[in-house]
């Protein structure tokens, strides 16, 4: 198997690094060739004590403050890996077998895939954990904004969904890649950035389509509305940001119609007059946080976007 490395962008992380590093030691008991690099970026909390505690992971002490795309830039460059994983600091890498860990990076045997788009919603399939408007109206909408992504921006060849390339390839989110495509992020969406670096460079983009799979998952289970607001304003923000860099052109008419109109035919799979309530009023905070990149955030930078984080 290929050598994965996983990095990981840590400030102030103390509420959950001890549990992603607890999952990436079970892991690393089944490969002990992958590689963590943590940078701690400026950390004021207990983070620093407790990734001390894993000798196995090799601790990187910045002060950049400029972002997680900027620690990324930094310690991918110590990487061993050829294929690299960035994981969020709040969240789980799940694996259900071990054996489902090492088929998804033998797909990079294909010398043409050159990442994979897993970070998607799935608590749909495997259990809801928090009732609140807020947290479902979360869950719902970004999970129909998957499933439109991949009905309007995929197609599947021999048994892989992957991204079609032909679509003006709209940004799907890649924390799972061949090192030797990375070129440093400078927007908000350097998920979205990787993604279309990959795709630029004529490979393959493979899309998980199954739930069992490994792909990373939230450890955060609640969410105000407030924090909703600003994590949609700041995604509205980077999508702005990628499509000005990579000439992307998604238009009124030829995206938020179409999606709308899917969110409207595919209430039903919220399963619930509350969840449809909530999906409800995910869309307009949605519509909110793009009015708001054109217009308030117009010059927001990418270093004070990545203020607009959810609380911990």
């Amino acid at each position: 198997m290929k050598k994965v490395t996983f990095l990981i962008a840590a400030h102030n992380e103390e509420k959950h690094i001890g549990t992603v590093l607890d999952n990436l030691k079970n892991l690393k008991k089944h490969f002990p060739g992958i590689e963590v690099i943590v940078g701690n970026d400026g950390s004021s909390d207990n983070t620093s004590k407790i990734v001390d505690k894993y000798k196995f992971v090799k601790h990187v002490h910045l002060n950049e403050r400029k972002g997680k795309h900027a620690v990324i830039n930094k310690i991918i460059k110590l990487a061993k890996g050829d294929i690299i994983i960035v994981h969020d600091a709040d969240w789980i890498f799940r694996v259900n077998d071990p054996k489902d860990f090492k088929s998804m990076i033998s797909w990079f045997d294909d010398p043409r895939v050159g990442g994979v788009a897993e970070s998607f919603p799935i608590e749909y399939e495997t259990g809801i954990k928090n009732d609140s408007l807020a947290y479902l109206g979360n869950l719902y909408g970004n999970f129909l904004w998957i499933e439109f992504l991949k009905k309007k921006y995929t197609k599947v060849v021999d048994g892989l969904r992957i991204v079609d390339s032909s679509k003006n390839g709209f940004p799907f989110l890649v924390n799972v890649f061949r090192k030797k495509l990375y070129k440093e992020n400078t927007t908000l969406g350097d998920d979205f950035e990787r993604s279309l670096e990959i795709l630029n460079n004529d490979y393959k983009v493979v899309v998980v389509d199954d739930h069992k799979l490994p792909r990373m998952h939230t450890l955060t289970y609640t969410m105000s509305f407030k924090d909703i607001l600003k994590q949609k304003t700041r995604t509205a923000k980077a999508r702005d940001q990628v499509f000005s860099k990579y000439n992307v052109h998604i238009t009124f008419f030829n995206f938020y119609i179409p999606l709308l109109f899917f969110y409207i035919i595919n209430i039903h799979k919220t399963r619930s007059f509350k969840g449809a309530f909530s999906l409800f009023f995910w869309m307009i905070i949605f519509i909110y946080g793009s009015i708001v990149s054109k217009f308030k955030n117009r010059n927001l930078s990418t270093e004070k976007g990545w203020l607009m984080r959810a609380q911990r």
